[in-house]
């Protein structure tokens, strides 16, 4: 493999847009993009500096815009160390705001999910299976590790929200000119 082939498949499995390289490089993003995928001159300085920002990526995990200040960064030590009742806690808090929405969403009733929240139940397939469906890892759940899908899965929860937010900004524009006209 090139080392052009690397930088590609790297950017590829990683979801790494090349804007992104190439405003860490100060450079346009067309240029990058010739120089990775068309240029017969691809040099090693080029080469160590990407592979240096996509290896600072990887560690960056700012997953939400401003309008989500808690950081959901299941990675930290200090929330490795919960227990599973409360990774169930801090899971709804993050995901769904209130421990009701999440029972909602897992359609069992909340007494039922403050069972499992304060460890008198412990959850069985069903349950898990659930939580599984709604976007929560089992692995840290169960065990504290994280696995590369949840960082995978955060990211396009992320770019959804953006999309979203772009999409109601554009619908209130369209409502706004058709309004003026």
């Amino acid at each position: 493999m090139t080392k052009q082939e690397e930088i590609k498949y790297l950017l590829h499995t990683l979801g790494i847009k090349i804007n992104f390289i190439a405003e860490k490089l100060d450079i346009k993003a067309h240029t990058l993009s010739y120089l990775i995928n068309e240029s017969p001159q691809f040099d090693d300085d080029l080469y160590h500096e990407i592979k240096k920002i996509i290896d600072e990526y990887q560690f960056e995990l700012n997953l939400f815009e401003d309008n989500h200040p808690d950081n959901l960064d299941l990675f930290t030590d200090e929330k490795l160390q919960m227990g599973v009742g409360e990774r169930m806690r801090f899971f709804a808090k993050k995901k769904y705001g209130t421990l009701k929405k999440l029972a909602d969403a897992m359609e069992i009733s909340p007494q039922q999910l403050q069972q499992y929240i304060s460890a008198k139940r412990e959850p069985g397939t069903r349950i898990l299976s659930k939580l599984l469906r709604l976007g929560c890892d089992i692995n840290w759940l169960l065990g504290g590790k994280e696995s590369v899908e949840s960082y995978k899965i955060y990211k396009l929860e992320n770019e959804l929200r953006k999309l979203q937010n772009n999409f109601s900004l554009i619908a209130e524009l369209t409502k706004k000119s058709d309004l003026s006209h």
